[in-house]
């Protein structure tokens, strides 16, 4: 499976090239969204007598949550039309290997599915996971205001849990949504007839073939 991935991506290189520009994507908006936090984080300075400036004690913190979930709504986006394009690309190069090259039908056609019918389905997984990260990174910040707060600790600890085990989820998901077409539901559905049907042998081979990539990386 990963040798034939890899010869999917060699066959239909504009899938790198369409990876980049999520990337720079990605770098741009961060930048966007750190100018908007120092905006509102100025809000935070407020103007008393004799033109002397102090510190609120007051964080509304609603206003974070909201910018901490459209930071992490939009990487989700960025990272999951990425991963439903590549496998696309893949699936479009596996019944059709004649039809592959830089610009290739299967690389533009997996763009434009994954950025119009498919792209609800991204967005709202996306979704899920954002709320999750949005919401343990309020608490990460409402615990260092009131100095380690240990139900927060235990809080922003289960977060990150239920945050990570949805993005693998995720994951699985978004290839289904990339194959096939299906909905986010649907494919939800599918992944979890695959994990009863395989076991564990589907996490365990997925595992490691994360770590291969990570050496291979480092190479």
């Amino acid at each position: 499976n990963l040798l034939t991935a890899c010869t999917a991506v060699k066959k239909n290189c504009g899938v790198v090239f369409v990876s980049y520009l999520y990337v720079i994507l990605a770098f741009g908006w961060s930048i966007l969204w750190t100018i908007a936090l120092a905006g509102v984080y100025d809000q935070v300075i407020v103007t008393v007598n004799n033109n002397q400036q102090a510190e609120e004690n007051y964080i509304n913190y609603g206003y974070y949550f909201l910018l901490f979930l459209s930071f992490f709504f939009t990487h989700q986006v960025i990272q999951n039309c990425t991963h439903v394009t590549v496998s696309g690309t893949v699936g479009s190069w596996w019944f059709s290997p004649e039809h592959s090259g830089c610009c290739s039908g299967g690389v533009m056609g997996s763009i434009i599915r994954t950025l119009t019918t498919s792209f609800g389905s991204v967005c709202f997984g996306s979704l899920l996971v954002a709320i999750l990260q949005a919401t343990k990174a309020v608490a990460q910040a409402a615990r260092g205001e009131e100095g380690g707060s240990f139900l927060l600790c235990i809080a922003e600890c289960i977060l990150q849990c239920l945050a990570d085990l949805l993005e693998y989820f995720n994951k699985w998901a978004f290839v289904y949504v990339g194959l096939y077409g299906y909905s986010y539901i649907e494919a939800g559905k599918n992944v979890f007839t695959l994990f009863k049907n395989r076991g564990w042998e589907a996490i365990i081979a997925d595992d490691l073939i994360s770590n291969v990539f990570f050496f291979l990386s480092l190479g």
